[in-house]
């Protein structure tokens, strides 16, 4: 009689499998956000609800790093350091990328 899986196993394994591979390659100090970041994807494949609490960090999509919630711009959807950064540069004004 052939063994039958579970659909729940056949999404769940590669998500578990990738989470522990992403915990063992991050820093301590990244290993929350890492929980967090599988939670959501977990949540969202399950088609829940997100987790309600405090938001104690955003990952900046241009340098990938996290930042605290007041030093991100979510109207330019970029952090502090990035709007600097990316902001001189040549041209009128002395802007560089259009933030």
């Amino acid at each position: 009689m052939p063994t039958v899986v579970h659909p729940a196993l056949i999404a769940a394994v590669p998500l578990l499998v990738g989470a522990l591979l992403l915990m063992v390659r991050t820093r301590v100090a990244d290993l929350r956000h890492a929980l967090r970041e599988v939670e959501a994807a977990v949540r969202s494949m399950l088609r829940l609800p997100p987790a309600s609490g405090v938001v104690y960090a955003i990952r900046c999509p241009r340098c990938c790093r996290w930042v605290k919630p007041r030093r991100f711009d979510l109207r330019r959807m970029s952090c502090r350091p990035c709007i600097t950064t990316l902001g001189r540069g040549r041209g009128r004004r002395g802007g560089g990328a259009c933030l």
